[in-house]
C-alpha cells in the first residue's frame, strides 16, 4: 500500500486517478465508521483547542456575530457536530448524487470524504503552527488550502459517482451544502441556540 504522505502526494497530483485507488481498497463500513469518528475526533482536538487554551475564550463580540464559534468551547458538543454532520454529508451526497444519475458505492463515497478530512487536519495542523510565526500567513495558507480542498472535493465526487465531469460534482455540492445548512439552521433554531443560549448552555 502507498505511504500516506505519498497518497497525499498524489492526490495533489491527480486527485481523480487517487481516488480510484482509495476506493480499489475496498473498505468495509465498520472501519470506515471507525476512521469517520477518529478524523472527527482530530478536527475536533484541532479546532477547539486554540480556543479552549486561550484566557478569555471566545470574545463576546464574535459570539453574537457567529454564534456557532460558541461551540469551540464545547469539544464533546463540536465533536458530535462534526461527526454526525459528516455522517449526514456522506448520505446526501450518496443518494442526490444518484438522483442525479450517478453510480457508485456508499463505502466508497465515505472512504474518499474520510480520506479529504484527514487532509483537512493535517493542513489545519500546518495553520496552526504557521499561525504561532505568523498569523497574517496562516490566514493567506488558510485561504489557499480552502480553495485546493474544493476542488479536490469535486474530482472524488466525480469519481465517486463516476460523473463525466466536474460540473455535474459541482451541482451535486451545491444542492448538498445548501440543503446541509438550511437544515442546520433549523435545528439550531428549534433547539435554542442562540448569541445567547450558547453562553448559557
Amino acid at each position: 500500500m502507498t505511504s500516506w504522505p505519498q497518497l497525499a502526494i498524489d492526490t495533489l497530483r491527480d486527485p481523480k486517478r487517487t481516488a480510484h485507488q482509495i476506493m480499489g481498497w475496498n473498505l468495509d463500513r465498520g472501519t470506515l465508521y471507525m476512521a469517520l469518528f477518529a478524523v472527527a475526533a482530530v478536527n475536533t482536538l484541532l479546532a477547539s483547542t486554540p480556543v479552549v487554551l486561550s484566557p478569555g475564550g471566545v470574545d463576546a463580540a464574535a459570539r453574537a456575530a457567529l454564534p456557532l464559534l460558541a461551540l469551540l468551547e464545547r469539544p464533546m458538543m463540536f465533536f458530535a457536530i462534526v461527526a454526525g454532520t459528516l455522517v449526514i454529508m456522506i448520505q446526501a451526497l450518496f443518494w442526490a448524487g444518484r438522483a442525479m444519475g450517478g453510480e457508485g458505492e456508499m463505502t466508497e463515497m465515505m472512504a474518499l470524504v474520510i480520506w479529504l478530512q484527514a487532509l483537512r487536519a493535517a493542513a489545519q495542523a500546518m495553520i496552526l503552527a504557521v499561525g504561532f510565526v505568523a498569523p497574517l500567513l496562516a490566514g493567506l495558507v488558510a485561504l489557499g488550502l480552502q480553495l485546493v480542498a474544493f476542488w479536490l472535493f469535486l474530482h472524488f465526487i466525480s469519481a465517486a459517482m463516476r460523473f463525466d465531469s466536474l460540473l455535474r460534482a459541482f451541482g451535486l455540492l451545491i444542492a448538498v451544502a445548501t440543503g446541509l445548512f438550511i437544515g442546520l439552521m433549523m435545528i439550531l433554531s428549534l433547539t435554542g441556540f442562540s448569541a445567547g443560549g450558547f453562553g448559557s448552555v
